[in-house]
């Protein structure tokens, strides 16, 4: 159970950190027009939010302090 907590927070502070510092982009494809069979899309990549950074950031620490707190 230790270690488990250990890698999810560790997952949860990478992912906020990558977040929180705009380096994660997330591509989002839009179909613009339809003509038959014919699809002509748009592809724009879209950063989240850096509020979910910073909250993925204070759950995994918290997380961490949990785990590593816990008896093996």
């Amino acid at each position: 159970m230790r270690a488990s907590l250990l890698v999810v927070a560790v997952l949860l502070l990478v992912a906020g950190g990558l977040i929180s510092a705009g380096l994660l982009r997330v591509p989002q494809e839009k179909e613009v027009l339809r003509i038959g069979d014919k699809a002509l899309s748009l592809t724009q990549e879209r950063t989240p939010d850096r509020r979910l950074g910073y909250g993925l950031l204070v759950i995994g620490a918290i997380v961490l302090v949990v785990g590593a707190s816990r008896k093996a």
